[in-house]
């Protein structure tokens, strides 16, 4: 099904550079480290562990950037094949494109950057760019594009999950997630305020309802992150009684449990 593998190639490289940014944002950005004070450094706590291995798993399948310029130029075919073809769009999740106004600043973005990116490697290649170079000389919006087709497929499958559940507190719980992500991605994306989609007023809203939120999550912090179910003993002594963990008695402890080295034959 050469269509399905498509659209799982485009949604693919766009999670992927998502998921790995979000990652070093959590661990190389320092809210992990910081987070746990001067401990955020001992090798113990694994915070510099993760680092490293996030880091190799940000550019193995290749750079980001040019993961998300690939979903773009995807999108780029869609949006030429539908206008050659006078038809609606029906791949990749980009039907919300055939209604005669988007419903959220999500599809609003999508759909306006998809325009613009379409527009500008048109002009290019009017000016006898060939397509490849064209598309080239366009990446800042396809870079833009590509963030904005990944948010709005993750806020979509996130609200159809929620919606699948029944009435009860986990799906209580899940919609402040969701409106969680959907406020951080609006105040943190610059392309919402840069292209016009949000007014300066609607992202000094934005923030004071983040923090709303914040506190509104609190109380459900802990069981949310037992829920991934994690074995203790793959979890760092920083998340257990890490004062006892740095007492003098543990200390001993563990250098009693380790083995006595064997002196050299030349001593």
């Amino acid at each position: 099904m050469p269509e399905s593998s498509k659209a799982i190639h485009v949604v693919s490289s766009a999670f992927r550079a998502t998921h790995t940014w979000h990652n070093m944002r959590t661990l190389q950005d320092q809210e992990c480290r910081e987070a746990c004070g001067g401990q955020g450094l001992k090798t113990e706590n694994r915070v510099g562990h993760l680092k490293s291995e996030y880091d190799v798993q940000s550019t193995y399948e290749g750079d980001n950037n040019v993961l998300l310029q690939q979903v773009s130029k995807a999108l780029l075919a869609e949006y030429i094949a539908a206008q050659k073809r006078g038809k609606p769009f029906k791949a990749l999740e980009l039907e919300h494109m055939n209604k005669p106004r988007p419903m959220d600043a999500f599809c609003l973005r999508e759909r306006d950057l998809l325009n613009r990116f379409a527009m500008e490697v048109s002009q290019h290649q009017k000016q006898g760019e060939s397509k490849e170079y064209s598309v080239i000389r366009s990446y800042q919006l396809a870079e833009d594009l590509g963030r904005a087709f990944s948010d709005r497929a993750m806020l979509q499958t996130f609200i159809y999950a929620e919606a699948a559940l029944p009435a009860g507190s986990l799906k209580n719980v899940l919609a402040l997630l969701r409106s969680m992500y959907a406020l951080i991605c609006l105040e943190e994306d610059a392309a919402f305020l840069r292209y016009g989609y949000l007014s300066t007023n609607k992202v000094a809203a934005v923030r004071n309802e983040v923090s709303r939120l914040c506190g509104e999550l609190r109380p459900h912090a802990l069981a949310l992150v037992s829920s991934f179910g994690i074995p203790d003993a793959f979890l760092s002594p920083i998340a257990f009684n890490w004062i006892h963990s740095n007492s003098w008695s543990s200390v001993e402890q563990h250098k009693s449990t380790v083995s006595p080295k064997i002196p050299h034959p030349s001593l």
